[in-house]
């Protein structure tokens, strides 16, 4: 039986996360606005989906690009 390596995706990761939040509720700081409990780490979260959604998006076009006719 083989096991699987415990590795995890950048995205994945709880650090990248982490400093994220951090620099969101810094930034909420700086501004003045108080954030309720979790908002931060919802933010960070929905903002490395939004990057992850833009690079793929980047990603395709790219291949289609690449794969049409030069005219």
């Amino acid at each position: 039986m083989t096991t699987q390596p415990l590795e995890k995706s950048a995205i994945q990761s709880l650090t990248l996360r982490s400093a994220a939040a951090i620099a969101i509720a810094a930034a909420a700081e700086r501004l003045g606005v108080i954030l309720p409990d979790g908002a931060a780490q919802e933010a960070a979260s929905a903002l490395i989906d939004l990057v992850v959604t833009f690079g793929l998006i980047g990603v395709a076009v790219g291949r289609t690009r690449a794969r049409a006719s030069i005219t």
